[in-house]
């Protein structure tokens, strides 16, 4: 295709003025910034001007048919009828009479698009007006063809016309010496020479010269497969090479392709700048709430570690409880007791476990309230270093983004309370404590009865003997003693397993105690820490939000920072 190269630098600057013309709607720039860009791509959307002049029967329309590929210019149109056409792209054909002389004809071919093609009548048939509007075009075209025809190269006419426009719109044109394939290499060589000489003498320079068969270059694009033999005979190679040179090197096209590619670059900076601004904002905003969580994690860990001093107190308090209960079970179990225990019948043992839950909740209670106040002046303590914080590290424009909302301190205090309360009365006053205590003392009144009853008997039937034999009376005396000797035992040995199988409940049940108290203060530490962190929840949301918006756009801002230099290398190129 001809003029690729331009074309190809157009193409590309358009891709990145839309990209452009997108972000920065996407950005709601102010109207003037995307006028200014959509005047960018119309001005570099103007098609090239193409104008070919020449002589009736040169070969004009069949060049023109052949550069772009398909028939679209009529061929040996009558001299009589001949005007000055120029071929536009439209959606429907059509033709307009600008003026008796001129007429525009869209047509809905591709190439239109990128060209506007002026195809003239011949400078030997050129009326006044002809040649006045065909002066006007020239100034203005990108390329100019002046065709010559093989047949009769020693025109006249042609010069004439060449002599009416100013020599500095000459620069664009490029002579073709049309219908080659009817002379020979020798012939085309001697009318080269003549036309480079007449030239220098009435142009003061020799624009390029190409010796082409168009007739042969429309065959061998219009065939399928394009028949490069053809092509190659046609010599239409370097015609096109020269195009594309030209349209290139064109001055007012390139400067045109430069200034909108400077002009896109500023208004690039502009929205690059404002775009990396914001985004280093957002990177700000997360790297202080990283500080922030760290500070918390750091934070809840040290209120983590204060738990164990706060329990140390619990613990002691338990610890005395459960010496308390041991001295009490002590007492309960004393010598005479323990006998006297044997015949009775009282519920003593859920006495004294009531008795137990009294002392322990006395014990226990105001440890561990202190405890509770201790972490609640340890975690108050936090709210006022996270504003400074806050305040330090984002100062006062996020803090709408930022809950104001301070936790609930005295509804944790008092959850954890009822909390520990409710334990201490299922942890101290389980059953099973007093179950056992009873199933323990059954055993040991089944143990002792019997010595206590042989006893007993022994010491009735000795009183009964003493008043009758003496040796009688020895014998049952001796009966009754060891009888209360075995019962002393056993009372005793019952009393230590008693003593200790209520010392390792209690040493159980202060761990336990302990262990679910340290619980309770880990949950509501949980509890708060997680109140704490969602007053950052919004900031942290709306720093998401638009760091996932904000990141396409510097990708975006990349490319056409990348493609902007590019061009603009190539540009000064002139590639």
């Amino acid at each position: 295709m001809i003029a690729d190269s331009y074309l190809h630098l157009r193409t590309e600057l358009e891709n990145a003025l839309t990209g452009l013309l997108r972000l920065a709607s996407e950005m709601r720039r102010d109207p003037s910034s995307l006028d200014t860009i959509h005047g960018l791509m119309t001005d570099i959307r103007e098609p090239l001007l193409f104008v070919v002049v020449g002589e009736v029967k040169a070969g004009k329309s069949s060049l023109l048919n052949a550069l772009f590929g398909q028939v679209f210019a009529k061929v040996d149109v009558l001299p009589a009828t001949d005007r000055v056409y120029i071929f536009k792209y439209g959606a429907e054909e059509k033709s307009i009479e600008v003026s008796p002389q001129l007429t525009e004809r869209y047509q809905p071919i591709d190439f239109l698009r990128n060209f506007n093609v002026v195809d003239t009548p011949g400078t030997n048939t050129m009326v006044p007006e002809h040649q006045k509007i065909t002066e006007g075009f020239v100034p203005r075209a990108d390329l100019a063809l002046f065709v010559f025809s093989v047949v009769n190269p020693w025109t006249q006419s042609a010069w004439d016309f060449l002599h009416f426009v100013q020599k500095k719109w000459l620069k664009n044109v490029v002579f073709v010496l049309q219908q080659a394939d009817l002379r020979n290499p020798t012939e085309i060589d001697v009318i080269r020479r003549h036309l480079q000489d007449t030239a220098l003498q009435k142009l003061g320079f020799s624009p390029p010269i190409f010796a082409v068969s168009a007739r042969k270059a429309l065959a061998a694009r219009t065939s399928m497969p394009p028949n490069e033999m053809l092509w190659k005979e046609s010599e239409f190679g370097p015609l096109e090479d020269q195009i594309n040179r030209t349209v290139t090197d064109s001055g007012a096209r390139v400067l045109k392709l430069q200034s909108a590619a400077r002009t896109a670059h500023v208004i690039l900076g502009e929205l690059a700048a404002e775009i990396r601004g914001s985004f280093a904002v957002i990177v700000r905003d997360e790297d202080n709430l990283a500080r922030l969580e760290q500070l918390l994690q750091a934070r809840k860990e040290q209120t983590q570690r204060q738990i164990a001093g706060f329990l140390r107190g619990v613990e002691q308090a338990c610890a005395r409880a459960a010496t308390q209960g041991i001295k009490l079970l002590e007492e309960k179990l004393s010598f005479w007791k323990t006998w006297r225990l044997v015949w009775s019948r009282g519920d003593w043992q859920r006495e004294f476990q009531t008795e137990v839950e009294l002392k322990i909740r006395e014990t226990v209670q105001p440890q561990v309230e202190n405890a509770v106040q201790l972490l609640e002046s340890d975690l108050r303590s936090l709210w006022p270093q996270l504003h400074d914080a806050i305040e330090m590290r984002f100062g006062s424009d996020v803090q709408s983004r930022v809950g104001k909302t301070v936790p609930d301190f005295a509804r944790q205090r008092r959850d954890i309370l009822q909390s520990v309360q409710l334990t201490l009365v299922e942890r101290v006053a389980e059953k099973g404590t007093e179950e056992q205590l009873a199933r323990m003392f059954r055993e040991t009144a089944t143990w002792l009865r019997l010595p206590a009853g042989v006893a007993a008997a022994g010491g009735i039937v000795a009183l009964i003997a003493a008043m009758s034999s003496a040796a009688i009376a020895d014998v049952t005396g001796v009966l009754a003693a060891s009888a209360a000797v075995i019962g002393t035992i056993v009372a005793f040995s019952q009393r230590r397993k008693i003593l200790g199988v209520y010392e390792k409940q209690m040493t159980a049940k202060q761990t336990e105690l302990v262990q679910t108290i340290e619980g309770q203060m880990e949950h509501a530490i949980q509890l708060f820490y997680q109140d704490v962190a969602q007053t950052f929840q919004p900031l942290a949301a709306f720093c998401t939000a638009e760091r996932q918006r904000y990141e396409p756009m510097l990708k975006r801002i990349e490319e056409i920072e990348g493609a902007l230099i590019q061009l603009a290398g190539r540009l000064g190129r002139g590639e």
